[in-house]
């Protein structure tokens, strides 16, 4: 990811994340609206198939969100060792977006199955990863504690490239 500056880098950051939820939020609306516009519901399979769907969706969303998490954190130590506050935020901007796209993925998972499904507790799935991923976002301080930075350079990501003005 290319920036100029601290304030452009979270610019682009938050762009892309915002664009990301976008994707899950446009099936999670499509579902509901076929209620106001009364299209004929897409619902495929019985409610025990979609109990049991939905058991094995939150297993499976539970591992996911494990591994991404201990992998995005196991490269944010690794990028942590490197030189330079701009190869560092380069690094970990590509990391973030890879964890973002994974959330995403499982976010929109949810009004997916729900629209195949019907099961109303896919609604409650979607919402809570949702608050997962926003809850994820890549604010400064979150970034300058994955890089363990420190001094002028966590003063520089903090205030997003105003201290040094």
């Amino acid at each position: 990811m290319r920036f100029n500056s601290v304030k452009e880098y979270f610019y682009k950051l938050n762009s892309r994340g915002y664009q990301l939820m976008m994707i899950p939020l446009i099936f999670f609306i499509f579902y509901y609206s076929q209620w106001v516009i009364e299209l004929p519901e897409l619902v495929l399979v019985n409610k025990e198939v979609a109990r049991a769907l939905f058991f094995g969706i939150c297993i499976f969303s539970g591992i996911s969100l494990t591994a991404v998490q201990a992998l995005s954190k196991l490269q944010a130590n690794r990028i942590a060792r490197e030189v330079g506050l701009g190869i560092k935020l380069e690094k970990l901007g590509t990391v973030l977006t890879r964890k973002m796209v994974a959330l995403s993925i499982l976010v929109a998972a949810m009004p997916f199955i729900l629209l195949i499904t019907g099961d109303g507790y896919f609604s409650i799935s979607f919402a809570v990863l949702s608050l997962w991923y926003f809850l994820q976002w890549p604010t400064p301080a979150r970034v300058c504690r994955l890089l363990k930075l420190r001094g002028d350079e966590k003063e520089m990501v903090i205030s997003r490239g105003e201290a040094f003005r």
